[in-house]
């Protein structure tokens, strides 16, 4: 869906802890995922009702507003349910984003206190379309590690690491990234991302395999080791929870202040 907002930059004030927050001009933002107004009629998956069970509504930890999104996984618990997955797309946008368009994304994250890390990787934030070689660029976890990626192609030569980082200092606060991505196959491609407002990719080149679309955005958990037994693959934990809010989606007129989230309300 297409909207037109104000929306609020916020700046530290020197020698002291507060804001000053100023209304920013009007721009078109395609999406605006906060879970405020129109709950979860916007999720999309492959088997809804069973994602949707995994899934629920929280006024606490938000980033901003009332709102945000808790999904869980148990690898137990809800093997019944798809026990490797809980994650979603935004319906009516599997075919909305050009190749060689420029697009912004920003979205928040919460990991509760109670993360640990598994010796099994996966993965929370994906972009994904029809190749056969899984998403194109994904903000995974391996260990104690971020590691975002990107991939151009199937095979272990077709992809390269984008930037790292530790978890474990994230676990009971909000995180706010920010991607700017040109979908390219050719060598106009760009990637740049933000974590906190602190900018930690800058990459050029392509970045997806040729098609008529480029991929869409998807987010939620998704350990795939886990579609096979505990006994193939041994995890040091059987359990994650993700917090998820202030999602949003623009086109090449935005900028990275329209998607750092608004003030803290008082």
């Amino acid at each position: 869906m297409r909207g037109t907002l104000f929306v609020s930059a916020c700046f530290v004030l020197s020698g002291a802890i507060g804001f000053v927050c100023k209304a920013e001009p009007p721009t078109a933002l395609i999406f605006v995922g906060d879970f405020e107004k129109n709950g979860l009629k916007w999720l999309g998956n492959e088997k809804p009702e069973p994602a949707l069970r995994k899934t629920e509504l929280v006024t606490t930890p938000v980033r901003h507003g009332n709102h945000a999104l808790k999904l869980a996984l148990d690898r137990m618990e809800h093997k019944d349910v798809t026990g490797y997955r809980t994650d979603f797309w935004i319906k009516g946008m599997s075919n909305r984003f050009d190749m060689h368009e420029d697009y912004w994304y920003g979205f928040s994250t919460y990991w509760p206190d109670s993360w640990q890390p598994d010796t099994q990787p996966e993965l929370f934030v994906q972009w994904v379309g029809w190749r056969a070689y899984g998403p194109s660029l994904a903000i995974y976890i391996y260990g104690e590690d971020y590691c975002i990626k990107k991939r151009w192609a199937a095979g272990n030569a077709s992809f390269k690491k984008l930037w790292g980082g530790n978890v474990a200092p994230d676990a009971g606060r909000w995180v706010d990234w920010v991607f700017h991505v040109r979908w390219s196959a050719s060598n106009d491609g760009l990637v740049e991302a933000w974590k906190n407002g602190n900018k930690i990719v800058s990459d050029e080149g392509r970045n997806c395999g040729p098609g008529e679309h480029a991929d869409y955005f998807k987010f939620g958990i998704y350990k795939w080791p886990w579609k096979q037994s505990p006994e193939k693959t041994p995890s040091t934990v059987t359990q994650r929870i993700l917090y998820i809010d202030e999602i949003r989606i623009g086109d090449k007129t935005a900028g990275l202040n329209l998607f750092s989230p608004p003030c803290p309300e008082k």
